[in-house]
């Protein structure tokens, strides 16, 4: 008998056999080297390598995982890395830096982050956060929303914002050093779990995929390919997500059965065939951009505006 999984993994192949055929007239592998960083936005690139999709693509794909955007950054600028999968807020700051340098070619659906408290925090709604410490990783998309949410709210200059490193983020809360946090699952779900923290308030925590514009201008063969090989994973995703979730918890050290209830933000993991996931940069996913590059601008978050017609294909 034929396994649920072997019919899902022929449906990827044949998929991407007919965009770009296979035998022995096809092309040699076409090399590329992708990078990913610890967040959900990871799990489309460890299945990539784990079911072998990159490779029915036709792409002799190299994996690099880093712990946090920074660094992951600094090696695309070092030119050793041609793809990324990311959030806006890496692309934002590095497209302000050295404009021209990444192309953004596919949305790629989206996680979430949230404002928690404690579960004893007197704090009940976002007016008494008044006067109080709410800690955020300075720099990250979380800093951005942030900042957006309080001058909404008219807490702009009611509220003190502590910088801390996301790794310290759930120890902060529980010592009480800060009122409240924001924070990006699959921690939030943790500290529900774990210690009964509430959410004030969610933000989507979007994510992309850019690559060097030189590597599209040179591979625009591969660039296709590698596409196609991003819808193919979160197809796969989609339709075995507990095998999807056991590789990318492990990468991560949590359990599947997180992985996979975090992974309900994304409407992508409830597709039914490859045809319900649309990963292009469409004319609302342009203008969403612009505007956080706008606002990451106006907050100072950024130094230098950024050139969208050159960071769009």
């Amino acid at each position: 008998m034929i396994k649920p999984v072997q019919l899902c993994r022929a449906a990827v192949l044949a998929a991407l056999c007919l965009s770009f055929g296979t035998g022995p007239a096809a092309a040699a592998d076409d090399p590329i080297r992708i990078a990913f960083p610890s967040g959900m936005n990871g799990q489309i690139v460890v299945t990539m390598e784990k079911a072998g999709i990159a490779k029915e693509a036709g792409l002799d794909a190299t994996f690099a995982a880093f712990q946090y955007g920074p660094p992951m950054m600094e090696a695309l600028a070092a030119g050793s890395i041609d793809a990324v999968v990311t959030s806006l807020m890496p692309v934002t700051s590095y497209a302000a830096k050295l404009p021209g340098d990444v192309k953004i070619v596919a949305m790629l659906g989206q996680s979430s982050h949230s404002l928690m408290v404690a579960k004893d925090s007197p704090v009940t709604a976002p007016a008494a956060l008044a006067g109080r410490k709410v800690g955020v990783s300075f720099g990250s998309d979380s800093h951005l929303d942030t900042l957006v949410w309080l001058k909404e709210t008219g807490l702009a200059d009611k509220v003190s914002l502590i910088n801390i490193a996301p790794s310290e983020l759930v120890t902060a809360l529980a010592n009480a050093s800060v009122d409240a946090v924001v924070i990006r699952q699959p921690q939030v779900l943790r500290l529900q779990q774990q210690s009964g923290a509430r959410i004030l308030h969610t933000w989507p925590f979007r994510f992309v995929s850019i690559v060097k514009s030189k590597y599209i201008q040179d591979n625009p063969k591969a660039l296709e390919k590698y596409l196609a090989a991003l819808r193919s994973a979160i197809f796969y995703i989609s339709q075995h997500h507990e095998q999807a979730a056991t590789w990318f918890g492990a990468s991560l050290r949590i359990a599947p059965e997180i992985v996979m209830e975090v992974s309900k933000d994304d409407p992508n993991y409830a597709a039914k065939s490859l045809s319900d996931i649309d990963i292009q940069v469409t004319p609302a996913s342009r203008a969403l951009i612009e505007k956080w590059a706008t606002d990451a601008y106006d907050y100072k978050m950024i130094r230098s505006k950024v050139d969208f017609g050159q960071l769009f294909r």
